[in-house]
């Protein structure tokens, strides 16, 4: 066995927490939102700044995950897949930054 099938385990698991993170900011997010939105005080716009913002934040930990869970990955059509899921979630992240107002 060479060193790679040792770390191997390793990545892929620490891109596994890293995915289930940024999935659980997510979802934290739109619970904290949608208890905003029941409350006074709050305008929309300040609403979806800040959630796309939280967005944002647990869509980094999803795009770190998907790189490392790429570079364990076994053949090509996996890279390819994984390739296009970040090109995906990267262009969101974009389209979230620019409705934002994030530089």
């Amino acid at each position: 066995m060479t060193y790679i099938d040792y770390i191997s385990p390793f990545v892929w698991h620490t891109g596994m927490i890293l995915e289930f993170i940024g999935i659980f900011i997510v979802a934290i997010s739109a619970f904290t939102v949608l208890v905003r939105v029941c409350q006074k005080g709050y305008t929309q716009q300040t609403i979806r700044a800040e959630f796309a913002q939280r967005i944002i934040f647990g869509l980094e930990f999803v795009i770190a995950a998907d790189i490392l869970l790429a570079s364990v990955a076994s053949d090509l059509m996996q890279v390819s897949r994984l390739g296009g899921i970040v090109l995906i979630r990267v262009v969101l992240g974009y389209a979230l930054r620019k409705e934002a107002g994030i530089k």
